[in-house]
């Protein structure tokens, strides 16, 4: 019952913020801010979703907590991203979303009773080897790792030319397959990993010249072999320690 309550509480937020919220909604907020009927239309179907899923039809305590921490939370962002650049943008939109997950989280506890838990759960994560191996482990694959293997890559990377690549793409690429593999190494499932490597062979190097080509395709695989490498030592170091 106490799971359903904060999957009720995640469920109106994801309908609020990206199902039931037109583009539309998003620019009117964006132009005219607090100003706008969008602005408050949106915040107002944030509890409004709450109230129905949670159907304590007498109780309109949290739907309205939900509404205003919502437009608070909104109001901040909006003006926060104002005349600011597109990547500042997507960092706060994330840092929105953390904010709208807290206030459900808090609020779920509120409901259940469980402030009182708050400390001895955060104790036994940072006491339970297990679990403190595991979010060591994860957090290590993703910026750590990446770092580490750019700065062995580096003298490679200056050999080529990449002013054809995206932005950051490969930064992306390498995270997301180390926590894959990583999952993988956790649950045994080894043959797995294949589909990561076909799935990377789906890369081809534009043809610049044959020189200039065979340095790409060397650089990326020189890459990804050690992506792979930190990734499966990592989940193998990791099932040893738990």
């Amino acid at each position: 019952m106490e799971i359903i309550l904060l999957i009720k509480l995640f469920l109106a937020h994801i309908l609020a913020d990206f199902v039931f919220q037109p583009t539309s909604w998003v620019k009117k907020k964006n132009k005219e801010k607090e100003k706008s009927f969008h602005f408050w239309a949106h915040s107002f179907l944030a509890g409004l979703l709450t109230y129905i899923l949670l159907a304590e039809w007498t109780s309109f305590g949290v739907p309205i907590s939900i509404f205003l921490l919502h437009a608070i939370i909104d109001f901040v962002k909006i003006k926060m991203s104002t005349n600011k650049t597109d990547e500042y943008k997507r960092v706060l939109f994330f840092i929105d979303q953390a904010f709208h997950l807290i206030v459900i989280a808090l609020v779920w506890l509120y409901l259940i009773n469980g402030f009182d838990l708050i400390f001895p759960f955060t104790e036994r994560i940072f006491t339970n080897k297990k679990t403190l191996s595991l979010i060591v482990a994860f957090i290590f694959i993703t910026i750590p790792a990446g770092i580490i293997i750019g700065q062995i890559t580096e003298p490679f990377r200056k050999q080529i030319n990449n002013s054809d690549s995206l932005s950051k793409a490969g930064i992306y690429i390498g995270i997301t397959e180390r926590i894959l593999i990583l999952i993988f190494v956790i649950m045994n499932q080894y043959a797995a990993i294949g589909l990561l490597i076909a799935g990377k062979s789906i890369l081809r190097v534009a043809k610049e010249g044959e020189a200039e080509g065979r340095k790409k395709t060397e650089y990326i695989l020189i890459g990804t072999l050690i992506s792979f490498t930190v990734a499966i030592v990592t989940g193998l170091l990791l099932k040893c320690i738990i």
